[in-house]
């Protein structure tokens, strides 16, 4: 016998930062028969979230790109998983050196504090480096780390707290019934 609702309005498969982050949203947007199934458990369950990196540097050559990850960390802060580090990357050859610098061209335009640096200011930021090697960096305060597992839970909660999800942990999907091109029926190991 299946806990699951026979029917919602989506069902959101995965449980990591994405998938949070969308019944999150949805939720925000008033969604209200929302169920999310992963084959793990909750919180964490065991994919791709767990070992990212969660470094976010938030210079893009895109303008999109570098706006989506503002907003993003704009969310991470208010829910208080952000710690803005700062961040550099650094350049060893000249090459590297001319993509920093067309880096910086975009921070620039997106209205992103950032700062081409030489070597010697490179090294007052981290005296270890080796300023034989190095061209040069391109320094951004805002760059930081996010607890995606905390942020990824956080939003869960609040989904559920704003009555729009129900979480069913543990449950693989096994096949998808598609009619006039749209998912129709989630088949699991614990109903459909």
């Amino acid at each position: 016998m299946s806990d699951l609702p026979k029917k919602a309005q989506v069902v959101v498969i995965g449980g990591g930062i994405v998938g949070n982050s969308l019944v999150y949203h949805l939720a925000l947007e008033g969604w209200k028969e929302v169920v999310q199934v992963d084959k793990g458990p909750f919180p964490n369950p065991g994919g791709s979230t767990g070992h990212a990196s969660n470094f976010i540097f938030p210079v893009d050559h895109s303008k999109e790109m570098a706006l989506i990850t503002l907003d993003s960390v704009e969310q991470f802060k208010e829910l208080g998983v952000f710690t803005e580090s700062g961040g550099l990357e650094l350049a060893r050859t000249e090459e590297r050196m001319e993509e920093l610098r067309r880096r910086m061209a975009s921070a620039k335009a997106w209205g992103i504090e950032s700062h081409l640096l030489t070597p010697e200011e490179v090294k007052e930021l981290v005296p270890y480096v080796n300023t034989d090697i190095t061209k040069g960096a391109f320094y951004t305060p805002s760059v930081g780390v996010v607890d995606s597992l905390r942020a990824g839970t956080l939003m869960r909660e609040k989904a559920m707290e704003m009555g729009s999800l129900t979480i069913s942990p543990n449950t693989e999907v096994t096949g998808l019934d598609v009619v006039d091109g749209r998912i129709h029926t989630v088949h699991t190991d614990r109903g459909s």
